[in-house]
């Protein structure tokens, strides 16, 4: 049986647009691990499997009938999702923020895991950056950003595990995923009602939610990108 996309999570793809985007972003700011940005995609590659999501996609139901639901994606790369970059040395803190910008403007790509991160070098005292964005139907409606349990660890030298081989399972078709929606409603005849009223009603809330959430975001970005402090 699929997984299917809750009517919250849901609603955050129904709300967005070409020009109106619903990914929310993040930055860390860390000392250059040795080995560099090329130790963290290690790292990332290999913790992969804790997050199982971010090797999934949406697959719609044809016709609407249902809500989409969740398929592993045959065509995962992972250098899609985690990309180099760099600033010119010594970076300053409104050159990331402007590289910042111009990342966090672009939408994602629906046909693929709704996730990028972007390891950035060059920052002034020999300091790395990390730009996620990750679509809030990935992660919970905003309540977790798997992606930070991933590359952080509360030991500083715990080994990095070996990669994982991963073999995903072939997606349903339009007719499999239009038939367990069938199934559904036949067993459940209000998840009739549930996806239409779902549908409205989350609108409003998930609108309130993604803003107060924008808000600490920017909160924490202010407080992330401030200098980290110098040892004696």
């Amino acid at each position: 049986m699929v997984e299917r996309l809750t009517r919250l999570d849901a609603s955050f793809l129904y709300l967005e647009e070409p020009g109106t985007p619903m990914h929310v972003g993040g930055v860390l700011i860390l000392q250059r691990p040795p080995g560099g940005v090329e130790a963290l995609a290690a790292l990332v590659q290999a913790r992969l499997a804790l997050v199982p999501r971010y090797r999934q996609r949406v697959a719609e139901v044809p016709g609407h009938l249902a809500n989409p639901v969740w398929v592993d994606d045959p065509s995962f790369d992972i250098n899609y999702h985690v990309r180099r970059s760099a600033l010119p040395r010594p970076g300053t803190e409104v050159q990331l923020l402007e590289l910042v910008s111009r990342l966090t403007s672009r939408a994602l790509d629906r046909r693929r895991p709704l996730w990028e991160a972007y390891l950035v070098e060059g920052l002034a005292d020999d300091r790395v950056a990390v730009v996620t964005k990750t679509h809030p139907a990935l992660v919970d409606g905003l309540s977790a950003f798997d992606i930070g349990q991933v590359l952080l660890d509360a030991d500083p030298d715990a080994p990095v595990p070996p990669v994982e081989e991963w073999h995903p399972k072939p997606p349903p078709n339009g007719a499999a995923l239009l038939w367990e929606a069938l199934d559904e409603y036949a067993r459940r005849p209000s998840a009739v009602v549930d996806t239409v009223v779902g549908a409205v009603t989350d609108v409003r809330s998930t609108a309130a939610r993604v803003t107060g959430a924008a808000g600490g975001l920017l909160r924490t970005a202010r407080k992330t990108l401030m200098p980290a402090p110098h040892s004696p």
